[in-house]
């Protein structure tokens, strides 16, 4: 079993990046902005693709993704509607938010020999049969959609937005059961036993300072983020939750100007752990189960996490 300061440390492998890559969808009549990070040596390695938070910038993730990426992964970003980095939204680009998010992700997937073509540094880099999903607060709830999270169209027929394509989830500050957004009728919405569909592999992470406000004046407790474990059946789920740990980190993802203090202790673990988790299930990594699952979280941070699988 790997000892615990080497799986905290990041990996060997320099991270690359390109920060504008542009792809057009067919589907959506748009050109699609992604960022690419990568290692420079070595290959083939799974993807992930990362779905930001809302209206966050997906570049104030690298203190988490700079890390997978040291320990062999390829990590794609789609630029969603909602990104600063992009053009300046239009009222009816709010209508289409989640679908075009949700058509993001598949796109990605659907274009990594485009991404080649483009980065010829990623040649030989990219393993296209080993892919997990990824996201945070919003962007968790587009990496349960993309992982069988139940929605249904305003018909009650099934939304069909899950792509068994990826492998496994990490849902970072997620989001529990809601309601439709008033003023949007024609939206799709959480079927009955939303979380139920989510069968696969997730680990799921959040904090206990972390609220829900999905804009309907409910604030929801904590816990509800932490729906995509307590929610889901059980098998190969995971849960690891902070004390007194932000939606932002405090400032350490998503935006740099929210949340309070910043809390590198929780961007050390939490990223160790996920990829713990991704090695495991990804890559078939049998000791980075073991890890994850024997893991001292308490005792690494001084009483601060606290870790569950079921």
């Amino acid at each position: 079993m790997v000892a615990a300061p080497a799986r905290l440390e990041p990996g060997v492998l320099e991270v690359h990046r390109n920060n504008n890559v542009e792809l057009y969808d067919e589907l959506q009549d748009r050109q699609v902005n992604f960022q690419i990070s990568w290692p420079a040596t070595g290959g083939p390695f799974p993807v992930i693709v990362f779905s930001h938070g809302a209206f966050c910038y997906p570049e104030q993730y690298a203190d988490v993704t700079d890390f997978w990426v040291s320990r062999g992964y390829v990590v794609i970003f789609p630029n969603h509607l909602d990104s600063p980095n992009g053009p300046k939204m239009k009222g009816t680009d709010l209508l289409r938010m989640q679908s075009s998010r949700v058509r993001d992700m598949s796109f990605a997937l659907d274009a990594l020999d485009e991404f080649q073509a483009k980065l010829p540094e990623l040649a030989g880099r990219i393993d296209h049969n080993l892919a997990a999903v990824a996201g945070h607060s919003f962007g968790g709830l587009i990496s349960m959609l993309k992982s069988g999270l139940r929605y249904e169209t305003v018909d009650g027929e099934p939304a069909g937005f899950a792509d068994p394509r990826f492998q496994a989830a990490v849902v970072m500050s997620g989001v529990g059961e809601m309601p439709p957004t008033p003023g949007m009728p024609n939206q799709e919405r959480m079927s009955e036993d939303p979380f139920g569909g989510l069968t696969g592999p997730l680990f799921a992470s959040g904090g206990t300072l972390d609220e829900g406000n999905v804009g309907t004046g409910v604030i929801y407790p904590w816990q509800w983020r932490m729906s995509a474990y307590t929610e889901s059946p059980p098998g190969d789920k995971y849960s690891l939750v902070f004390e007194n740990a932000d939606h932002y980190l405090g400032g350490l993802i998503c935006r740099d100007n929210r949340g309070g203090e910043a809390d590198p202790a929780a961007v050390r673990i939490v990223r160790a752990a996920q990829t713990a988790f991704l090695d495991a299930y990804i890559k078939g990594d049998p000791d980075a189960l073991k890890w994850l699952k024997s893991a001292d979280y308490a005792g690494l941070t001084n009483g601060r996490a606290d870790f569950e699988f079921k």
